[in-house]
């Protein structure tokens, strides 16, 4: 017969995948209203948070003010919001809970549309585009509920609305932020579809582990 230790351990874990699943869904649900700044506060307060996106690599204490509150917050959005559009949705999830129940990792698809009014190009012309990408994220349970302690996006492809992703161009990137915002370091690796590149495991999804290492 089963301790009861082990049960409670057992249903920790369970409510766990739905603790994170939720975490990572008001994620998606601040971004698409540009309410970066409240991602901050998905983030746990610790000083080894890494976050890696498609155009660099944020890491330590603050780095999910600097990347959330002020890059996309303040430098890579325009004043007026008008017309801007951004929604994600979170497909194929594997989560995994450590069996002690202090982490766990997981990977989600994302497929979305966005559109935005490209400040940093001649006209500021406004653009609808795909933009799909994959999560690979690590939680950690902290003593206000899970976290995010490591994200990382990787984007798939990004494509007019129009076009097929072999036929069209990408939209123009945007400017890199700077200053205090600036990534750390450059992107770990390009993800984005290439014809010349066979496809790739990545991220991969998670297994079955003890604790975090």
């Amino acid at each position: 017969m089963e301790h009861t230790e082990d049960l409670a351990l057992r249903i920790e874990r369970l409510e766990a995948v739905v603790e994170v699943q939720n975490v990572m869904s008001k994620y998606e649900y601040l971004h698409s209203a540009y309410m970066n700044d409240r991602i901050v506060e998905l983030f746990a307060d610790r000083d080894d948070i890494v976050i890696d996106m498609p155009f660099g690599r944020w890491y330590g204490k603050d780095a999910a003010r600097r990347c959330f509150g002020v890059a996309f917050g303040e430098e890579l959005t325009p004043r007026d919001l008008r017309g801007e559009l951004v929604d994600h949705t979170l497909t194929t999830p594997v989560i995994e809970v450590a069996k002690d129940a202090r982490t766990a990792k997981a990977v989600w698809n994302s497929p979305g549309h966005e559109a935005h009014r490209f400040f940093w190009v001649d006209g500021s012309p406004r653009i609808a585009f795909w933009y799909w990408c994959k999560y690979a994220v690590d939680f950690i349970r902290t003593e206000h509920g899970w976290r995010i302690w490591h994200l990382a996006v990787h984007q798939t492809f990004a494509a007019d609305y129009d076009k097929s992703v072999v036929a069209g161009e990408a939209p123009p990137e945007p400017p890199m932020p700077t200053g205090w915002a600036a990534p750390d370091e450059p992107a770990a690796d390009s993800t984005v579809y290439d014809a010349q590149r066979a496809p790739r495991l990545i991220p991969v999804p998670p297994e079955p582990y003890d604790t975090f290492e």
